[in-house]
């Protein structure tokens, strides 16, 4: 079922109360009354206060149950032990939502965590939407709702506008207000989530994504315990265009062990959170920096359409600092149609329009070629955005004089190519040139960056998501996986793997199994040599490890010697279940290995992860993962980032496969993990063999816990 909180009650409410409502304005339940009443909230204000009769000039009540009216939203400034007799207080007078300050929860321990847990239970049972606890609250710019105790408000706001902050820290969320004050973002909402015994970093985006006033969400994350809950929200913002920019933290032991004691949320493995964001085409920040950067884009940047892009530059060294980052983004680089190219070559003989384009510094003496450059990339139709350096032309006047030219040039002619500046401009002028959709920048790698973040958000938006036909399980895998599993088995011995396999539509090598000598060479003669014998057990994930495995046997005589080997090796290892016998199989005649996995990740479910093996390292190692079920789409960039394509593609003169073929295989491995559900552990094919015929299975383990013995 579809998780889905209406967080209406909380970021837009008519009528607030302030419980624990404190005379000190410096205080936890002061600051609420301090800013709402200073920054102008509209709806009526409630103090709540046993002790007091006038807090900050309003009249205090002692209890919820002496205000006249339900109340939509409760912020609760009270210690932990004195919360849950206050939830009661809340659902007796019909409170829709309410905002839980206090620590002393699930981030103290276990007493903290029975705590949260009954606080969660009462709201959940009241029907009241809680954020918190442990959270420093929220604010709705738009409609001056303060529902915080950081000061850092009262400073000053950022400008009312499009971009969303939602933070499961408090400090980092109030640092980011700050820092989005000082940048002059335009913000709609801000949220801090805390414990999220309640409302998550996922329900806030979810909500977010419905949000008219919200174009852009950027979020700051430690961990998640609701993966599908995740899931849905990311991909409702993806279904309704908004770009989610993330900072995830926790990505080394240390810092995820860091996490988890901060916010009492689970921080999983870094690798499977950036699968998650790639499903869904999340943009993620590495720095602060990044962080409002992104949000700056992707919020007053035009999308391009195309990744044809042009770079024009009075400085030819910084023209290819600028095109070695095109590159490394997958930009590209066509030169300046020779229509255009032959006006700016006759204005400056020694000028450059193979793009980059250089203008050279002789701009300054002959301004009017940076206007005909920059209204010809423009206009020629060639590229789907172009990006300038100026240097210091923003502060000459003669070039800033024909920046303007060639701008509102552009802007008369209507065309839709967005356009970057790189350079030193001041606030006047960059306003300016911001207010006509141009965005600005210092570094011109970040302009470059800009470029391919508004393409990634344009492709993401009409991407959506991945076709039924795609992604589905087919009833047959189901029922596979049904059959193949023998009562009470805890894992799968290889002969049973495979069979597995074979039912999801995986290839795997002719093979058979043997229980005695004989067996196993006239297995292999019907096979054809050369065959390889492996030892069939549950229980000994690593074959080779103990000696059961024997490759590359070329005849009846030496299939024999192999099954006495692998017999004795069974007997030394003492196995619960004894001897059962060899898999024969076919060896198989390739040149270069794939690794394929899929296990079930406690957060986000079924993950499929590829990259190259054996004597394939020498392209590169580097692991590649995804959601299951995967898309073919997905499984194709998965072998693509990998690297596990280039042995596909005719590495060393071998013959160029198919890599779609490649990527169904990919697809039908993520279709069999999704089928066993959450009994799944590890699926583990390692390893894939390249053949000309397409990728083989050659062993196989399947798991479904690791409470049996291994070895």
């Amino acid at each position: 079922m579809t998780r889905r909180i209406d967080l209406a009650p909380l970021l837009r409410p008519a009528s607030i109360a302030v419980i624990g409502a404190s005379a000190d304005p410096a205080k936890v339940g002061g600051m609420p009354l301090r800013l709402l009443r200073e920054r102008g909230y509209a709806g009526r204000v409630h103090a709540i206060n046993a002790r007091a009769n006038d807090v900050q000039g309003l009249r205090a009540v002692p209890s919820l149950d002496a205000v006249a009216e339900p109340v939509d939203l409760a912020i609760v400034a009270v210690p932990a032990h004195a919360t849950p007799d206050v939830i009661t207080q809340l659902a007796r007078n019909r409170t829709r939502a309410a905002v839980l300050f206090t620590a002393g929860f699930a981030e103290t321990g276990d007493a903290g965590r029975v705590l949260q847990r009954d606080v969660a239970r009462r709201v959940e049972e009241a029907g009241i939407t809680l954020l918190g606890p442990n959270c420093l609250g929220l604010m709705n710019l738009r409609d001056n709702v303060y529902a915080t105790f950081s000061p850092v408000a009262l400073a000053g706001v950022p400008p009312v506008g499009n971009v969303a902050l939602v933070s499961q820290s408090g400090a980092f969320g109030a640092y980011a207000f700050a820092l989005a004050r000082e940048s002059g973002l335009g913000v709609s909402h801000w949220i801090t989530t805390g414990n999220e015994a309640g409302v998550q970093v996922a329900d806030a985006i979810r909500w977010l994504a419905d949000d008219p006033q919200t174009s852009v969400i950027l979020a700051y994350l430690e961990g998640c315990t609701d993966g599908a809950n995740m899931r849905g929200a990311l991909a409702a913002a993806r279904a309704a265009g908004k770009p989610v920019v993330v900072t995830k933290v926790g990505t080394t032991a240390t810092g995820a062990r860091a996490a988890q004691s901060h916010t009492a949320s689970l921080a999983g493995e870094d690798a499977v959170y950036q699968a998650v964001f790639d499903e869904y085409g999340v943009h993620r920040a590495q720095t602060l920096e990044e962080f409002f950067r992104l949000g700056y884009v992707l919020s007053k940047g035009r999308r391009p359409t195309s990744r044809s892009t042009a770079i024009v530059t009075v400085s030819g060294g910084v023209g290819i600092m600028m095109a070695d980052r095109a590159e490394a983004l997958s930009l590209t680089l066509p030169p300046l149609p020779d229509a255009y190219g032959d006006g700016i070559r006759a204005q400056i003989a020694f000028a450059s329009t193979a793009n980059p384009i250089d203008v050279t510094g002789q701009v300054v003496a002959q301004p009017k070629v940076l206007t005909d450059t920059l209204v010809g990339a423009v206009e020629c139709g060639a590229y789907g955005s172009v990006v300038a350096f100026i240097a210091g032309g923003g502060n000459v006047p003669a070039a800033w004089a024909a920046i303007e030219t060639a701008i509102e040039r552009i802007t008369a002619s209507g065309a839709d190519v967005p356009l970057v500046l790189s350079g030193l401009v001041d606030d006047a002028r960059r306003k300016w040139l911001e207010a006509r959709g141009v965005l600005v920048f210092r570094e011109p790698v970040h302009a470059m960056e800009s470029v391919d973040a508004l393409l990634r958000a344009n492709e993401n938006a009409t991407r959506g998501a991945a076709p039924d036909d795609e992604t589905s399980v087919p009833p047959a895998v189901l029922a596979a996986c049904t059959a193949s599993v023998p009562a009470g088995a805890t894992s799968l011995d290889e002969a049973e793997a495979l069979a597995m396999l074979a039912d999801a539509g995986v290839a795997v090598p002719a093979h058979a199994v043997a229980k005695t000598a004989a067996d196993a060479a006239a297995a292999a003669e019907r096979l054809g040599y050369p065959v390889a014998l492996k030892l069939r057990s549950r229980h000994v994930l690593h074959k080779s490890d103990i000696g059961g495995v024997r490759l590359n046997l070329h005849d009846a005589h030496a299939v024999r010697d192999a099954f006495a080997a692998i017999e004795a090796a069974a007997a030394r290892a003492e196995l619960p279940d004894g001897f059962e016998g060899v898999v024969v199989a076919r060896m198989l005649d390739g040149w270069g290995e794939i690794i394929v996995g899929c296990r079930r990740d406690p957060v986000f479910g079924p993950v499929v992860m590829t990259g190259l093996g054996g004597t394939g390292v020498e392209l590169g190692r580097k692991m590649a993962f995804g959601l299951a079920p995967l898309s073919r789409e997905r499984a194709r960039t998965m072998l693509e980032t990998s690297g596990a394509a280039g042995l596909l593609n005719g590495h060393r003169g071998k013959p160029v496969l198919s890599l779609d073929a490649a990527a169904d295989t990919l697809v039908a491995v993520s279709r069999l993990g999704v089928a066993i559900g959450d009994a799944l552990d590890t699926l583990e094919i390692n390893p894939f063999i390249v053949t000309a015929d397409g990728l083989v299975a050659a062993d196989a383990v399947i798991t479904a816990t690791f409470s049996f013995r291994t070895i």
